[in-house]
């Protein structure tokens, strides 16, 4: 990762810091790390953050991970866990805010595209409304589009209570209109 200050600790080289085959995983994971903490805190500079959080995280822990392929699942759960603690703490979710500025097909009228905007606007209300845990299995299954067995290995929980988190989101995203016409 060049420029990442994680791996490259004042006069010692970056080759020297981390083994080759963790470095090459830090780099092929961290377009989607990135991706999936704007889609857990919908800020930009707050999921920079998150993510740079989890590499420091992970390069602190590199020598637990024995396995490089479990790499990608195992830098999920970090980033999910310091997703979940930074909402903790902020305790208000700006779920969505940002998805419209540049989710939009251009071919949309004016009018289409402030309807998906307001429709969008009420999902993301919805889900700040919903507690931690319903709200990030959410986020993970349908926004970020991971298996149930991914989520729970991102939420360190088993996959029953996932789908015990999911369907009480979706309930209350149903009571709530926030899902209208098909539902995940």
């Amino acid at each position: 990762m060049k420029g990442t200050a994680i791996l490259e600790e004042p006069g010692t080289p970056a080759r020297a810091t981390a083994a080759p085959g963790f470095e090459s995983l830090l780099e092929a994971e961290q377009a989607g790390l990135l991706r999936l903490a704007r889609r857990l805190v919908w800020d930009a500079e707050e999921a920079r953050d998150v993510v740079q959080a989890t590499l420091a995280d992970a390069y602190e822990k590199r020598h637990g991970l024995k396995d490089l392929q479990a790499g990608p699942a195992w830098l999920r759960r970090i980033l999910v866990s310091r997703a979940m603690s930074h909402l903790r703490r902020r305790r208000v979710w700006n779920v969505l805010r940002d998805a419209l500025d540049g989710g939009t097909p251009l071919e949309l009228s004016p009018e289409e595209r402030f309807v998906g905007a307001e429709r969008w606007r009420a999902l993301g209300r919805a889900v700040r409304a919903l507690p931690s845990q319903q709200a990030t299995a959410f986020s993970l299954r349908y926004l970020e589009g991971l298996e149930l067995d991914a989520v729970a290995e991102a939420m360190g929980i088993e996959r029953g209570t996932v789908r015990i988190h999911l369907y009480r989101a979706l309930k209350k995203l149903k009571a709530e209109r926030a899902l209208e016409g098909e539902t995940p």
